[in-house]
């Protein structure tokens, strides 16, 4: 193995949307090692690019659940969109549905109401930092609209009539479980889509061909590598395409217990620089030499 995956949310980063020393560290041993590090999300190019900032960490990146694959310089090598009318059908089922969602798109990621998206980060915020007080929720709830690169426009229809606009994915929130049901279920249903999830009220909707399972497959190839030194480090079920192709799957501590029992071994949590403790395990067995 010489490879080794990693998403961001729930798994590199900490809950206040930070790389922490520990796991810059345990980065840049890797690289050190001749060991390609890439970042493989369902953020944006520039979602996720902000929490790298300052950490002086250059990586490829895998975005968008797999639909986009950018060069350490930036570049896109690969990009698979949703057609129009898969994006028209889906539109129209979360829009029946009555289901907030966000259009992830090459020319940035939308919302069309700025303040529920605020309401609605503090709302995970709140279930995940318990302790934090109203104010610090709200200046982190916005804090993580800057940093996700998020744009407020009035209407999607006009958006998408946009020739020059394509949709990579849509990401949408509810606490309501059997609208979430229904939606995925009828999504599931366009042809050559895929429904994944990266929390337990959210779904993401993307080209079946845009997963971050075989993104990491054609990534690798590009880079020479091969699959059988490969491996991935993740924390949720959209991490779970590219944990069952990698050769050695790690999950957070902070994952589901159906994630767990999918992988090879559980590294520590999000909040206890679990990447770095994965890394090192990784190293110290020299896994990335068989």
């Amino acid at each position: 193995m010489r490879c080794i995956s990693i998403d961001m949310d729930g798994t590199l980063l900490t809950n206040e949307q930070s790389v922490s020393s520990e796991n810059v560290n345990a980065i840049r041993e890797a690289q050190s090692q001749d060991i390609t590090v890439v970042l493989n999300t369902g953020r944006a190019y520039d979602g996720a690019l902000k929490p790298l900032e300052g950490t002086g960490l250059t990586l490829p990146i895998i975005c968008y659940n797999g639909a986009e694959i950018r060069s350490t310089e930036g570049e896109i090598q690969h990009a698979i969109y949703l057609d129009d009318q898969q994006v028209r059908s889906v539109k129209d089922i979360l829009d029946e549905e009555g289901i907030y969602y966000q259009l992830f798109t090459n020319k940035g990621v939308f919302t069309h109401d700025y303040d529920g998206t605020i309401e609605l980060i503090i709302d995970m915020m709140r279930s995940s930092n318990p302790n934090l007080t109203e104010e610090e929720m709200k200046v982190g709830a916005e804090r993580q609209f800057e940093s996700l690169s998020l744009k407020t426009v009035d209407n999607f229809n006009e958006l998408i009539e946009d020739n020059e606009l394509h949709v990579y994915k849509f990401l949408s929130f509810s606490s309501d479980k059997e609208r979430l049901n229904r939606a995925s279920a009828k999504a599931n249903d366009i042809k050559q889509t895929v429904v994944t999830s990266s929390g337990k009220e959210n779904l993401e909707i993307n080209h079946e061909n845009a997963q971050k399972g075989l993104a990491l497959e054609t990534f690798v190839a590009d880079q020479g590598l091969n699959m059988k030194h490969t491996a991935a480090i993740g924390d949720n079920y959209n991490d779970l395409s590219m944990l069952r192709k990698a050769a050695y799957s790690i999950a957070m501590g902070n994952a589901d217990q159906e994630i767990k029992n999918s992988v090879a071994f559980v590294t520590k949590s999000n909040e206890e620089d679990g990447v770095a403790h994965a890394i090192y395990k990784i190293m110290d067995e020299d896994l990335l030499s068989n």
